[in-house]
């Protein structure tokens, strides 16, 4: 991956990737609709946050979205208790303004659920060893990008609820549609994962 651009004091992230080509996507250029798309929204860059505090806190997931501009980190506190997870979840919205919000994976219904509580239920998968990045949290995050694809405004907000559940058959359907079996696989995994 070729990042330009970036800055470790409060994580600057601006560029693309130079010359990835993702597969069953119209016109192949993701990176370059990506690009694109982050342009028309006013937004080429997006800062992550979070990467310079010293609370104490250990964050075990951050990322940023660079149509809306927002980020994300999710953090066991040092009084996290592995019997009951709660993890606590900041989000920053383009402007640098956070919210912070505390999440119980064990109430989460995957049903009807937030970005906040979706990132730290599936932080938590990978956290306790039942499954890696790219099965759990990675899997969320692809998963809100096809919502995010599906707003009308170009990006969905991590404050809306939806189900993600359905979301994952969705795109199940469409990697099979498309012959992709070891995608239609990899996200049948992670289905599993949401129908607790």
């Amino acid at each position: 991956m070729n990042l330009n651009g970036i800055e470790t004091a409060g994580c600057r992230i601006t560029g693309n990737e130079a010359g990835r080509r993702e597969r069953n996507t119209p016109g192949g250029d993701f990176a370059k609709q990506a690009a694109q798309a982050a342009q028309a929204a006013g937004r080429a860059d997006a800062i992550l946050h979070g990467a310079d505090e010293d609370t104490g806190d250990t964050r075990i997931f951050s990322g940023a979205e660079l149509i809306s501009g927002s980020s994300i980190s999710v953090y066991k506190t040092r009084d996290f208790d592995p019997a009951d997870p709660v993890y606590k979840v900041k989000i920053w919205d383009r402007s640098g303004n956070v919210t912070e919000t505390m999440v119980d994976v064990s109430k989460v219904d995957t049903r009807n659920c937030d970005t906040a509580e979706m990132y730290a239920y599936t932080a938590h998968l990978k956290e306790s060893g039942k499954g890696n990045f790219e099965d759990t949290v990675l899997k969320a995050v692809a998963a809100k990008s096809v919502k995010n694809a599906e707003s009308r405004s170009g990006s969905w907000s991590h404050s809306d609820k939806m189900d993600w559940v359905k979301t994952v058959r969705d795109i199940m359907q469409s990697a099979y549609q498309y012959g992709d079996l070891k995608g239609y696989m990899e996200w049948k995994k992670f289905l599993g994962f949401l129908e607790k």
